[in-house]
Order: structure tokens, then C-alpha cells, then sequence
């Protein structure tokens, strides 16, 4: 069955998800700005966030941070500090706040623009979305939900053969947030085109739409997970 989806109404999905799609900054941890966490004591998740993981965890729902890094790229942290202490860092705080919960995996992209205008890895590109479909043996994009705050993130679940795309009021989604809070529109709602975005936030393209706005991490996951197919 196909989403019901208009500005003000949460969508509906045909199927029950199996696997989230997680971006990192501005979605699990603080957004510090470009070019993002690049000393582990910059890391500090952001609330509630743990707590969405671990509600994963226990629904049996996997989980999988997909995140571009390419401050790697830009030569300011080596792919190992990336790797292993922030990201080993990442999963002690979720593991700490959230009564034991863990990410499945993480999938990261390191090199810039400049160094691969072609990637297919790094957002907008699809190519570390459709890793994760692999790697977790899942062959329908529909039960798939890509959680992100940016509009590549939401291009890059577009593009992954239609995977659900769940923008969240964090990170750079604050200003979505606040315009919508502003026109009196209560989350989740659902964008459907263009005219729905409010102005001066994002310049979303018609290839993401529709696209579920919740105010966080632990908002999108408990709506969705609470929906019936």
C-alpha cells in the first residue's frame, strides 16, 4: 500500500522497516560544522539519540551510520583516528547513554569533490546506501528508512532505489524546524513538493519527495516504528 502524504499528515508505509539508514552529524551527535568532528572530544550526542538506537536494538530493526567524512580527504584526521576513536567513541556513548545500544555498522565516504567529482559513495551520490542495502541482505528500498538533516541525504535515499526519507529538525534541519513551528505545522508532517518547503529553509529537488520531517532521531524512529502498515 502506498503513502498517504500531505503537509500535516504523517505517512503511512506499505511494509514494516527492517533497516535504518542513519547520518552522523546533526543526527547522532552535535553538528560542530564543516569540517565536522575532527578531535573525539568534540563528540557529544545529541539528546535522545541513544535512546532512538537502543529502540532499534529492541524492535530488531538494524541500524546503520552512513555518513560522508571527508575531513579525511581534506587531510585533517586519518582515516584510522576517524575510524577507530571517533567512531569507537560514537559507539561507547550510544552503548553508555542508551542502556546498551549499538549501531550494526558504520559506512563512510572519505574523499572530497574535488579529489572524486565522480564518486558514487559520498552523498548525494547513492553508492554507501546501496552498500548497506548489501550488506544487510535487504532487497526491498521500501523497508528501508534513511534518516538525515541534510538535503543529500536526502538525494542519496532517492536515489537508492526509492528508500524512505525521514529529515529530522537537528543538525542543519533546525531551520526546517523553526519555519515549520512557525507556520503552525505540528511533526511529523510530509513535504510532497516543493511549494510544501517552507521559504528561506532548504532547496529541496523533486527527486526527494516525499519526505517525512520529525523533530529528532528518537521522534522519527518512534513514529515510524509506531506506524501501521
Amino acid at each position: 500500500r502506498g503513502r498517504r502524504a500531505r503537509v500535516g499528515t504523517r505517512a503511512v508505509v506499505a511494509a514494516a522497516p527492517t533497516l535504518f539508514c542513519i547520518d552522523r552529524d546533526g543526527v547522532i551527535n552535535v553538528d560542530v560544522g564543516a569540517p565536522g568532528v575532527i578531535d573525539v572530544r568534540d563528540f557529544v550526542l545529541l539528546p535522545r539519540a541513544a535512546m532512538a538506537v537502543k529502540m532499534l536494538n529492541d524492535a530488531g530493526v538494524r541500524c546503520c551510520v552512513v555518513t560522508n567524512q571527508t575531513c579525511v580527504g581534506k587531510a585533517l584526521a586519518t582515516e584510522s583516528y576517524v575510524r577507530d576513536v571517533i567512531h569507537g567513541e560514537m559507539r561507547d556513548a550510544l552503548a553508555r547513554e542508551g542502556r546498551g545500544a549499538k549501531v550494526d555498522g558504520v559506512i563512510y565516504a572519505v574523499r572530497t569533490r574535488e579529489q572524486a567529482p565522480a564518486c558514487t559513495r559520498r552523498k548525494p551520490a547513492p553508492g554507501m546506501v546501496l552498500e548497506a542495502l548489501e550488506t544487510f541482505d535487504e532487497t526491498d528500498a521500501a523497508r528501508v528508512v534513511f534518516v538525515g538533516d541534510t538535503v543529500t541525504d536526502m538525494q542519496a535515499a532517492a536515489r537508492a532505489g526509492g528508500v524512505r526519507r525521514a529529515l529530522v529538525c537537528t543538525g542543519y534541519g533546525e531551520v526546517m524546524g523553526e519555519a515549520l513551528r512557525k507556520a503552525n505545522v505540528s511533526l511529523p508532517t510530509t513535504l510532497t513538493c516543493a511549494a510544501d518547503v517552507p521559504l528561506g529553509t532548504m532547496m529541496i529537488p523533486d527527486e526527494c519527495f516525499p519526505v517525512d520531517v520529525f523533530e529528532d532521531l528518537f521522534h522519527a524512529v518512534t513514529c515510524i516504528l509506531n506506524e501501521t502498515p
